[in-house]
């Protein structure tokens, strides 16, 4: 009696199922992950972090003696001299009437021991009353909430644009900040048009 298709078949089967396994399981050790994939972290640059000393994301906090709320934060500090140097940094002064100034910057220094701040870069602040800036640096002065700016600034104010060579913020007598625009002040002047119901 012959051996019927189905016979041959599941003979077949039982030969070329387990060499097509043994062909798949061979290609995954063939083409598993080479030693040089680009997500592994060369030893060399691992002992470089591992040496550096800096932190991530810290912040700082305190209050001035006219009692404004500074809060300081990066998103990495690492030692330098006598204070730190800082990517990401942003000082937020708060008035106690509740105004905001918020200094941003892609880099800059910080001395927690002085008391001081030095946004570098692009520079921007902006205030709770309105006022977006860009400069190319700024200086804080942690203990007084006193900004200077170190260069010409421009500026988008509530009622148009400005443009100086220097900006000043202090706290003053009654709470608030202050804004002095020095050196060159240009203004052009953009009224609001009062929205119709």
């Amino acid at each position: 009696m012959a051996p019927s298709v189905y016979s041959r078949f599941v003979r077949w089967a039982q030969i070329l199922l387990p060499l097509a396994a043994l062909a798949l399981l061979a290609t995954l050790f063939l083409f598993a992950r080479a030693p040089g994939d680009p997500t592994e972290i060369p030893y060399a640059e691992v002992e470089a972090i591992a040496r550096s000393e800096r932190l991530s994301k810290p912040s700082f906090s305190g209050v001035t003696a006219g009692g404004d709320t500074v809060t300081a934060s990066a998103r990495e500090v690492r030692p330098e001299g006598e204070g730190a140097r800082a990517d990401g940094l942003s000082v937020r002064i708060e008035t106690p009437t509740g105004a905001t100034v918020d200094l941003s910057a892609g880099q800059g220094q910080f001395d927690a021991a002085a008391g001081s701040a030095r946004l570098e870069g692009l520079a921007r602040v902006e205030s709770s009353t309105g006022y977006q800036m860009e400069t190319g640096a700024l200086s804080a002065d942690l203990k007084t909430g006193r900004v200077v700016s170190d260069g010409d600034l421009e500026v988008r104010a509530p009622y148009g644009r400005v443009t100086a060579g220097q900006l000043v913020i202090e706290p003053s007598d009654d709470g608030a900040q202050t804004l002095v625009f020095r050196n060159g002040v240009h203004l052009l002047y953009q009224p609001q048009t009062p929205v119709e119901d």
